[in-house]
């Protein structure tokens, strides 16, 4: 009965610690803000220049002005648990952050981020030739994600290391091992 009890005492350890990895960064926890997605912005939002928003993507531009850096992103749907951008997602969009001070443009140039801050209005642009109206935010908290190369095995692959011990009988009749798969992941 001892060792159920240690079993299942550091099973609940475990995943506790494991919880705690996907917590959002500290400023960009989830219950915070009003509008979480592009398709949530309504047109009262930008006359009222108060509801505070969560959003996040890859960054398009970058410009450095006399006192603020103007940031373009291709809005992506962010997690709900860690609030990275979904990077296999659809994009909803795009909007302009501006955060105060001076960020290097070659830093955060095809990067993935999440941005905290005020809807403050829009703004008039241009997609290729296209007319363009992007939601403004004013950065209170920016956060810069990672992109790393992970490698995995496919799950169909764990049934040959169970019973093959990784080696599987190829098509010609020789032994090969399971190879494993390359994903791309924020951190």
């Amino acid at each position: 009965m001892i060792k159920r009890g240690f079993f299942f005492t550091a099973l609940l350890l475990t995943v506790s610690g494991l919880v705690g990895c996907v917590n959002p960064p500290q400023g960009l926890e989830k219950d915070e803000f009003t509008i979480q997605n592009l398709k949530d912005i309504e047109a009262d939002h930008y006359a009222c220049q108060c509801k505070q928003v969560r959003l996040g993507g890859k960054v398009l531009a970058v410009n450095a002005l006399k006192d603020k850096t103007k940031i373009e992103v291709l809005s992506l749907q962010v997690s709900s648990y860690s609030a990275k951008p979904v990077i296999d997602g659809s994009s909803n969009g795009r909007f302009i952050a501006y955060v105060a001070g001076f960020v290097d443009p070659v830093s955060l140039k095809d990067q993935y981020i999440t941005v905290k801050g005020k809807l403050t209005g829009k703004e008039t642009g241009k997609i290729d030739q296209a007319d363009y109206h992007y939601p403004v935010v004013a950065v209170d908290t920016l956060k810069q994600w990672r992109l790393v190369q992970e490698y995995y095995y496919d799950p169909d692959d764990w049934d040959d290391y169970r019973f093959g011990f990784g080696m599987r009988w190829g098509r010609f009749g020789g032994l090969w091992l399971a190879q494993p798969k390359v994903r791309y992941v924020l951190q």
